[in-house]
């Protein structure tokens, strides 16, 4: 393959076993000429530049290797043979020309000529020596820093990062941020950042955990799957009746039917008593497998069809037989005591069909992916099953224009008719669907399903002509900004009176009250939503340079405060003559109670980071304790919000804040109320949302804001404001 064709680290890394391959040195001069040209191409590439240097250090002592020296060697005390042949390097230069010799005015210096040629080659030996070494050692630091760490030298010298993931059970479809990736235990690279692993297998409930990854440290993840719990159903057409599972308690069934929920693993025993008829039968069940039936369904003046049925798999049992068996209008073996596999069986909605003669029975009922099993069982009553589908739970079901006693559960309703029937269904806050008819024959399963169309619950607010970039408040809660064309549109208000405000840095606010209607909307225009702008405060002073320089201050705009009194520590906080204060280490700095309310701040970081990762600064919301809490982190690229329950950490949210600080100076807004966190930073004086978490079981009002400071990192604050919420 033209080495052309690969990528430019790749295309380098073949060059570099090239020189080695290098039998005389005008090999090794269109090496270098396309190393260095792969070089400038790539100037923002680190690891192209690294391995440009290193194919460098490669050409240069194969080089030496491949110099002819045409003087033999001299042994101790004898004379001095100096070589004044020209040089042998390719043109180009390999090495830094060196300066030239003046011209010899004495014998003195007439020796010194003589001698200058060999110190030219001692000087070149003791280069390629020196860098031989040099990068001996930097293998051996490598290789000892993986070791102790169990990572392998690719690891620390891969562009991605390495991660192997193990499930229990085994055999779980891996999705990365919802794309399949493999079939665990399985191990593949990624490039570094924060990912959201989802292992999905039949008859467990998936297992999920966010990962962040870093170059030059491979990850491991292990997820344990917890089994479906498992549901035994009893659906007859009894009038009365009782069933009993094992020893407990005998239950009274509701129109013929009684499901189990949650059934344990093991052995079963199922038996249903009515008038003048009953049947018992006995199944194993095993976390994702399918349901066993075992020995023989007894029944008396009824027919007992057993279906066991697990991701798309089914088998049937009946109490008699042979039957001819029908699934989805598709012919099938036989069904008897002995049990039959189900070829045309799915996962959903399923009609079966078995007959004898004139005799026909059909049940047709929906079975989802777990593993369960479904008991039908049909006496010789004159009576047929009507299922009345909705989708939702409680509604209330019309049948010839008469409510049934029950409503709907589990999105259904079950009643035993017969005969032509006209059936509605009816729910609060949903349109009345058109009526459905139908005709309803013994022994067999009618099913009517209704789509319910929820009716508007929310009133919509709309925005036109507003300053761009303003944040739109509903009770004092932001709900987004206003686009560039001054518009804006919430379609999620809910009905009532509510006080609408807009703000935005460098402007007055405005606030007006407004009426909201279900399903209506309010527009809302002119000198209403356009703010007036007002005068810009004076920027905070620089950093001072000592004991370093250090950044300016952003130009927050609330004004600053002269101390950290706010902070339950106040020992290890400097301040500096410019009003900036400087922390370094002391793990979380958290502030007083209550945190609901607006922080505004300018942070600087000073000192963080290592080789493999870049610094960052961080604060904290909702912090009850070094298990519990939010934090935010921010980097030169990056703001990264991680929630932390209980020692173990889960990403909530990475966002691009497109600020560019090469100083590492950044202004900050984080608006903490009991439902919801937002964050914001300062982008040409103007306040950008990064991120508004809505999250309304969290409470982040009742923890405590603080900074993160860990370790020997060192953070700078200035200009820190907090105003309580109202």
């Amino acid at each position: 393959m033209d080495a052309r064709s690969l990528k430019p680290l790749e295309e380098i890394k073949d060059l570099g076993h090239q020189v080695d391959l290098a039998m005389d040195l005008a090999e090794l001069e269109p090496i270098r000429q396309r190393v260095e040209q792969i070089a400038r191409e790539h100037t923002a590439d680190p690891g192209v530049q690294k391995a440009a240097e290193e194919t460098r250090r490669l050409l240069l002592s194969r080089t030496a290797r491949l110099t002819p020296s045409k003087s033999p060697p001299t042994l101790p005390g004898g004379p001095l043979t100096i070589d004044t042949s020209p040089s042998t390097i390719p043109d180009g230069g390999l090495l830094p020309t060196l300066p030239s010799i003046p011209v010899a005015t004495d014998p003195q210096l007439a020796d010194l000529k003589a001698d200058q040629p060999m110190e030219w080659k001692r000087a070149l030996w003791t280069g390629v020596a020196a860098g031989v070494a040099l990068s001996l050692i930097l293998i051996v630091v490598l290789v000892n820093l993986a070791r102790r760490r169990n990572v392998s030298l690719s690891d620390l010298t891969a562009n991605d990062v390495s991660i192997q993931i193990a499930t229990t059970p085994p055999g779980a479809s891996i999705r990365v941020n919802g794309e399949t990736k493999c079939v665990s235990d399985c191990k593949f690279t990624l490039a570094p950042g924060t990912y959201q692993i989802t292992a999905f297998l039949d008859g467990y409930d998936p297992a999920a955990s966010g990962v962040s990854l870093v170059l030059g440290k491979p990850e491991t993840l292990n997820l344990t799957l917890e089994a479906r719990p498992q549901t035994v159903r009893i659906l007859s057409d009894l009038a009365q009746g009782k069933v009993v599972l094992d020893q407990q308690p005998p239950a009274d069934l509701q129109d013929g039917q009684y499901v189990f929920e949650k059934v344990p693993p093991g052995t079963h025993t199922v038996s249903v008593t009515g008038s003048n008829a009953e049947a018992s039968f006995t199944f194993d069940l095993a976390p994702a497998r399918l349901p066993a039936v075992n020995g023989t369904v007894t029944a008396r003046n009824m027919l007992a069809m057993l279906v066991s049925s697990f991701a798309g798999q089914a088998r049937l049992v009946t109490s008699s037989g042979p039957w001819k068996l029908a699934v989805n209008g598709q012919p099938e073996d036989n069904a008897g005591p002995a049990g039959v596999d189900l070829k045309n069986f799915h996962a959903g909605l399923d009609e079966l069909t078995i007959s004898q003669g004139s005799d026909q029975r059909s049940v047709k009922e929906d079975f989802g992916p777990g593993p369960s099993l479904t008991a039908f069982l049909k006496t010789d009553r004159n009576i047929g099953t009507l299922i009345v589908s909705t989708g939702e739970n409680n509604a209330r079901v019309f049948v010839n224009n008469k409510e049934y006693p029950r409503r709907t559960q589990n999105g259904q309703l079950r009643i035993q008719t017969i005969g032509p029937v006209e059936v509605r269904v009816v729910k609060n806050g949903f349109e009345n669907a058109p009526a459905q008819t139908a005709e309803v024959k013994k022994g067999s399963e009618v099913r009517l399903a209704f789509t319910m169309k929820a009716l508007a619950q929310t009133s919509a607010l709309r925005i036109e002509g507003a300053t761009p970039g303003a944040e739109v408040l509903i009770d004092q809660r932001g709900v987004g900004a206003v686009a560039d064309d001054g518009s804006f549109h919430s379609a999620s208000v809910p009905p009532g009176d509510h006080v609408i405000g807009l703000r935005r840095d460098r402007f007055a606010p405005k606030q007006f009250s407004r009426t909201f209607a279900a399903g209506q909307t309010v527009t809302v225009s002119g000198s209403d939503v356009a703010l007036v702008a007002e005068r810009p405060p004076a920027p905070p002073p620089a950093p001072a340079p000592e004991p370093r320089p250090e950044p300016p201050a952003p130009k927050a705009a609330a004004p600053k405060v002269s101390s950290m009194d706010g902070f339950e520590i106040q020992e290890g906080w400097m301040k500096q003559d410019n009003g900036v204060w400087r922390r370094r280490g002391g793990g979380f700095l958290t502030y007083k109670s209550p945190s609901a309310g607006l922080y505004t701040f300018a942070v600087y970081l000073i000192r963080g980071g290592n080789v493999f990762r870049g610094g960052r600064v961080r604060w904290f919301a909702d912090y009850t304790d070094p298990k519990n809490y939010v934090v935010s982190e921010l980097d030169e690229n990056n703001l990264t919000i991680r929630e932390v329950v209980n020692g173990k950490s889960s990403d909530h949210a990475k966002v691009k804040h497109n600020v560019d600080s090469k100083l590492k100076a950044w202004a900050i807004q984080v608006e903490i109320s009991p439902d919801r966190l937002i964050q914001r930073i300062q982008k040409d004086q103007d306040w950008i949302a990064l991120d508004t978490w809505v999250k309304p079981e969290h409470k982040f009002s009742e923890g405590k804001f603080g900074f993160l400071v860990q370790g020997n990192d060192e953070i700078g604050v200035s200009d820190f404001k907090f105003t309580p919420a109202r």
